[in-house]
């Protein structure tokens, strides 16, 4: 979906932001609705059928992650993006809920609104666009079959990434990536996002930015029918994860 047909519903406590990000958004979405904290944001939600929901994380009433949680629960679940401007949720945190971005405050109107594309788009559309600049960081790793790394904790699934056990060796940052599954016949190869990192667990979190032709119809089904809520899991061993037993068709 373009941003110029979505409604979107901005979150914000506070009056000054709120008119501000509701104006970037007044001149280049469908329609903008705007609430004062999550309480009220789930009665605009219940009263309209919105595409995309822009939210603070802490707000009186109701916060965003509460809000994020209470639209994990809908039937039909808008894109969520959380802005914060404290270090009081890690992105691990926000990708497992399912928020499709974390942004810190201040807020620069550019980037928001590249996200907000970016997060209805949908994922075939998304990864057909290869990177202007090739990431330096590459990240290689070999199963015997996508059922096996999932049966022994080593990849999970969400729906715009995975986690991955990734030993000592990324960093955040872009990152290029070829995943074999061997018995399947198929590799997920492209780049993408380190969004979080968790060295002494040896995982990481990627988001997919690109996959290569080979495989993008094939990785597009597989997300599809994992039904996974999380937007990158946060552990590769979560059992809460709907992408386990998805098997490589």
């Amino acid at each position: 979906m373009e941003l110029k047909r979505a409604a979107v519903l901005l979150v914000e406590d506070e009056p000054f932001l709120r008119e501000l990000i509701g104006a970037w958004f007044t001149r280049v979405a469908g329609k903008v609705l705007l609430a004062e904290n999550g309480a009220e944001a789930l009665r605009v939600l219940a009263a309209h059928k919105i595409d995309l929901v822009v939210s603070d994380v802490r707000m009186p009433v109701m916060d965003g992650v509460t809000l994020l949680r209470h639209i994990s629960q809908k039937a039909h679940k808008p894109c969520v993006i959380l802005l914060t401007g404290f270090s009081d949720l890690s992105p691990r945190q926000a990708h497992d809920l399912g928020a499709e971005a974390l942004l810190e405050k201040p807020i620069r109107r550019e980037e928001l609104l590249r996200v907000a594309q970016r997060s209805l788009a949908e994922a075939n559309e998304v990864w057909r666009k290869r990177p202007v600049v090739m990431p330096s960081m590459k990240l290689k790793a070999s199963f015997t079959s996508l059922a096996a790394a999932q049966g022994k904790g080593k990849i999970a699934f969400g729906r715009r990434g995975f986690c991955i056990e990734s030993g000592r060796t990324l960093r955040v940052g872009p990152v290029k990536f070829a995943v074999d599954f061997k018995a399947d016949h198929r590799v997920l190869s492209g780049e993408g996002e380190v969004r979080w990192i968790a060295p002494e667990e040896g995982q990481a979190g990627i988001e997919i930015t690109h996959v290569d032709d080979a495989s993008r119809a094939w990785v597009v089904d597989l997300l599809r029918r994992s039904g996974a809520l999380p937007f990158i899991p946060a552990s590769t061993r979560a059992t809460d994860t709907s992408s386990r037993g998805v098997k490589a068709a």
